[in-house]
């Protein structure tokens, strides 16, 4: 596309700017385009200097296509293979023949003799002034001197082809409009393609983040199976010590392993309210007439807890018992069996507290646990 571009502007004008001039070979292009209805270099100059900028070497496809578009073909030969002469041409060229006279008559005569005078040869001299336009001495001695040693320097120039027919108006707008019709085609197709590429990529990103959440989710499962192990081996090694101590506490009382209570073994097989009513039945039967005081307490203590779940099951602060609080260390703790009805009624161990691990307690088992503590009372 930058190529057509380059081509729509007078490559003779472009070359002396880009050469001579040391002028970008972008801008000094856009500037001879805008300056095509005066078609100096002075002009194309002055264009440079006043639209200098950061974007004045850039040819982005849009303004290439949008300025191919606005020449419509009138100036430039925007031909296809069926406008080219095929025609070979013969090259009889020897040294010592003039320029052709389409060639001399384009040539500024006060230039060709000042060149001339400097002791140049007519043809040399001619072909200067032609191939820089008569710019002036100056770019016609900078062409002699760049091009002193080619091998046809003096050779004449070749007779230039006749110039094409321009188009007429109408053709000139007809072609315009068909090179905008494929502007926009092409430039549909590039949305149409862009569109496509972005479905696939949202797809694909869809595809990729579902993939990646049901992992997450997976891994998530898992964690959670291996914690729930983890607080399950911790609630029996809890047990375990606290049985432990109990036993050492009835060996210091007594002076004798405790007996061997196997019913306890059997219970655990039972409902949840079989389990219940034995747990508390054991604290009644164990500290009954040992330590009335502190069962009572203990018991007491029990049914506020449980209370306080049964009225407010949502209240996530009944449902969490601080192990190294005071009155729990000292009121529920020490005795054989209230662990048990709180483990009956959900609560297990976590860390340093014990949590309730359901999201809604079971209310009948509270209702009922609170059922037999107030008999229990009632006993002492």
């Amino acid at each position: 596309m930058g190529e057509k571009f380059f081509a729509s502007v007078d490559a003779k004008k472009l070359a002396l700017m880009v050469s001579a001039k040391n002028l970008g070979k972008n801008r000094s292009a856009k500037a001879l385009h805008f300056t095509r209805d005066k078609g100096t270099i002075e002009a194309a100059e002055a264009w440079i200097a006043e639209n200098s900028g950061p974007d004045l070497d850039k040819l982005p496809d849009d303004f290439v296509e949008e300025a191919l578009a606005s020449l419509g073909g009138g100036d430039v030969a925007m031909t296809g293979e069926d406008d080219v002469d095929m025609t070979p041409v013969v090259d009889d060229r020897k040294v010592g023949d003039p320029n052709p006279p389409e060639i001399k008559e384009k040539v500024r005569q006060d230039l060709l003799q000042q060149v001339l005078e400097m002791g140049f040869s007519e043809v040399r001299a001619e072909k200067a002034l032609y191939k820089t336009d008569n710019a002036g001495l100056e770019y016609a001695i900078n062409w002699l001197t760049e091009h002193a040693d080619d091998a046809d320097i003096d050779l004449p120039l070749l007779k230039p082809p006749p110039p094409k027919p321009k188009m007429s108006k109408e053709e000139a707008e007809a072609k315009a409009l068909e090179l905008q019709q494929k502007l926009r085609e092409k430039r549909a197709e590039q949305e149409r393609q862009a569109d496509k590429e972005k479905e696939e990529q949202r797809k694909l990103s869809t595809r990729l983040m579902a993939e990646a959440q049901e992992k997450s989710k997976e891994e998530e499962r898992k964690r959670a199976i291996e914690q729930q192990m983890r607080e399950k081996e911790e609630h029996e090694r809890h047990r375990a010590e606290l049985k432990e101590r109990l036993r050492q506490d009835y060996i210091e009382r007594f002076g004798c392993e405790p007996p061997e209570d196997k019913e306890e073994e059997v219970v655990k097989e039972k409902t949840s309210k079989e389990q219940l009513a034995f747990f508390l039945n054991k604290l009644k039967k164990t500290y009954k007439d040992s330590n009335p005081e502190g069962l009572k307490t203990c018991v007491t203590t029990l049914k506020a807890y449980i209370k306080n779940l049964h009225e407010n099951p949502l209240e996530a602060k009944y449902k969490k018992l601080k192990l190294d609080n005071k009155a729990f260390q000292s009121r529920v703790a020490p005795f054989e069996g209230a662990l048990d009805v709180l483990d009956v009624l959900g609560f297990e161990k976590k860390e340093d507290c014990l949590e309730q691990r359901k999201s809604t307690p079971d209310g009948f088992l509270c209702g009922q646990a609170i059922k037999w503590i107030d008999l229990i009372l009632a006993q002492l």
